[in-house]
């Protein structure tokens, strides 16, 4: 089956599978064993992505088991109690969701989850001031548009002071690494098309996505410990490769499907991947290929649609309508 009809069968499927829920293999593999970056670590913020404003407790504990947990988090166990936090305030489960805007709009949806998640880890410190050191360092999660988020928010963080070795973040699907869509979307439409034309595509876009405000956004390598996973063929977090080996059409028809497999990937899918690393960030590769289909059936069954997906796309037709949260 390929690629677009693989989508397009999911699409169908996710509309009537919102609330399937399965247990998940539990990741017995620790990644990178003693310099596991997560190792002392046993709180983390949760963060969705598009279409994904709070996650659910399947989407919580399926990140936590297949990728805090290889990387040391809270490694006397799994399946930690999830709790959803009030606002940007913290609760009192290992894993706390926040709720983030997480709007087809990505752009002003991106800066405007930024601000939530500064408010919650700051919140976070100032409620547990003892709680977080070097040896336990708070984790921050995020996952497409989350991590985007996540990335924007980093700075402000930096600048407020909280502590760069007491707070490290994983991402999954980061849509601003160096090669991902927002840094070289519009260079690329620009050789593609010529910059008038290319500008012209993306006005016609923005309002629909949103796209101009995080074109351009770079996940910071010097301000925070990171560790970035990416499936091969994501078109969103490995964008560049995919456009240069296919073009557009290619990241349409097939790395749009496996952007959204990540949910979905078994414990020694992950365990397979190799790691670079660049400043602050390592990089953590998942090999593929992939069966999109199979992926894909468990990213819904672990909360790939049951995570406020209906929510955002109310707000996402507001905002179209309103321009305002």
């Amino acid at each position: 089956m390929n690629g677009r009809k693989v989508f397009v069968h999911i699409a169908a499927v996710g509309m009537i599978a919102v609330v399937a829920s399965t247990p998940i293999a539990h990741a017995d593999l620790t990644l990178l064993s003693a310099d596991s970056p997560l190792l002392g670590s046993d709180t983390a913020i949760i963060v969705g992505g598009t279409a994904e404003p709070t996650p659910s407790t399947a989407f919580a504990q399926t990140v936590e088991d297949l990728y805090l947990h290889p990387l040391g988090f809270d490694d006397s166990a799994t399946y930690s109690a999830v709790c959803d936090m009030t606002a940007t305030d913290p609760c009192s489960a290992p894993l706390q969701v926040l709720t983030t805007p997480e709007l087809v709009q990505q752009g002003p949806s991106e800066l405007a989850g930024a601000s939530d998640i500064v408010h919650a880890v700051e919140n976070e410190f100032a409620s547990n001031p003892d709680a977080f050191s070097a040896e336990h360092p708070l984790t921050v999660f995020g996952y497409s548009q989350g991590a985007a988020a996540d990335s924007i928010a980093m700075t402000q963080l930096a600048h407020d002071g909280i502590p760069s070795d007491e707070l490290h973040f994983v991402f999954i699907g980061d849509p601003a690494l160096p090669g991902g869509i927002w840094p070289n979307l519009e260079p690329d439409l620009d050789a593609l098309l010529g910059p008038s034309n290319a500008n012209a595509f993306l006005d016609f876009l923005d309002p629909i996505f949103g796209v101009k405000d995080a074109i351009g956004e770079v996940t910071p390598d010097d301000l925070y410990p990171t560790t970035a996973y990416t499936l091969d063929g994501d078109g969103v977090a490995n964008f560049q490769a995919d456009y240069n080996s296919g073009g557009l059409l290619n990241i349409v028809l097939g790395g749009l499907a496996v952007h959204a497999s990540y949910l979905g990937l078994t414990a020694s899918e992950v365990a397979d991947a190799s790691a670079s690393f660049s400043g602050d960030i390592t990089y953590l590769e998942i090999p593929g290929p992939i069966n999109e289909l199979e992926t894909l059936t468990g990213a819904l069954e672990n909360g790939l649609l049951s995570s406020g997906f209906l929510q955002s796309l109310f707000d996402s037709f507001e905002y179209a309508l309103h321009g305002v949260f």
